[in-house]
């Protein structure tokens, strides 16, 4: 596991209050909800190989240590709901003493939400860091996100979702990636498309693609949102790809292409002719 002593667990979890002699420590009580965060990230976010490696590595290394904070996060978020709870012989009791009041409900809520908020955030910054590492740009979740031109939860954020962006992103994902088919199919090419999404993926766009992939995220959004397709925008963004072939190679030989190179009429004096 990536977080193995209770030393390790306060690295992330400031707050919480010392274990006293004979008392449970803090890691023994939520080991179980450490072991499902790891499990969530690890298929979500890092896939087997590359966890071998994170908890391979030394405790210093910047990429371990904000998995091992994500992991935390979580794993407290999984275990609020029973942590103030002890069953007894006649059922369940909130623990308390003269000192320290139980939280009410209400702040108990706007902590889960925070813990959420704040591990979601750090996934955003985990997937820009993974996104430059070569050992996972081949990885089942590299291509998970590289499906699409938002490959991290920024998507959610743009959507208008602030709470629990993990499970926006994955409902909006699918519907972005569908309008950014169609949009590949009748204005882009999917030849192009590919290439920006990987270029989005590895953080490598240039310039030039900056323009087109912010037509298309711009048009995307507003979709998702109910609108009407921008046509006179996505008009405008195929012009400047097609009058730029040395910098888009892909649309110039593609299907879509063809869409908007229709033959022209030319008239010759030897050109036939008919009468009504």
């Amino acid at each position: 596991m990536l977080i193995s002593t209770d030393e390790q667990l306060r690295n992330y979890l400031p707050n919480a209050l010392s274990t006293v002699e004979g008392e449970s420590s803090l890691y023994e009580k939520i080991e179980p909800y450490l072991r499902k965060a790891e499990t969530w990230l690890t298929r979500n976010f890092l896939g087997e190989d590359f966890m071998c490696g994170m908890e391979a590595a030394p405790e210093t290394d910047a990429l371990r240590a904000l998995c091992c904070h994500i992991t935390a996060l979580d794993a407290l978020r999984r275990a609020i709901p029973s942590l103030d709870l002890i069953l007894t012989p006649n059922g369940f009791g909130i623990v308390s003493n003269q000192n320290i009041v139980p939280a009410s409900a209400d702040r108990v809520n706007r902590l889960i939400e925070s813990l959420l908020s704040n591990r979601d955030d750090l996934a955003s910054d985990l997937l820009l860091k993974l996104a430059v590492t070569p050992s996972w740009q081949s990885s089942v979740q590299a291509a998970y996100f590289g499906a699409t031109l938002w490959p991290n939860l920024e998507l959610a954020t743009l959507a208008g979702h602030s709470a629990d962006k993990w499970t926006h992103y994955k409902s909006l994902r699918l519907r972005a990636i569908t309008i950014e088919q169609e949009l590949a199919e009748n204005f882009i090419s999917e030849e192009l498309m590919a290439r920006l999404r990987r270029n989005m993926l590895l953080q490598q766009v240039t310039a030039e693609e900056r323009t087109i992939i912010d037509a298309v995220r711009q048009t995307t959004l507003e979709m998702l949102a109910g609108k009407t397709l921008d046509y006179k925008r996505m008009f405008s963004t195929v012009q400047r790809i097609r009058t730029r072939p040395a910098t888009f190679p892909e649309w110039q030989d593609s299907y879509t292409a063809m869409l908007f190179c229709r033959p022209s009429f030319e008239n010759h004096k030897d050109s036939g002719g008919y009468w009504w």
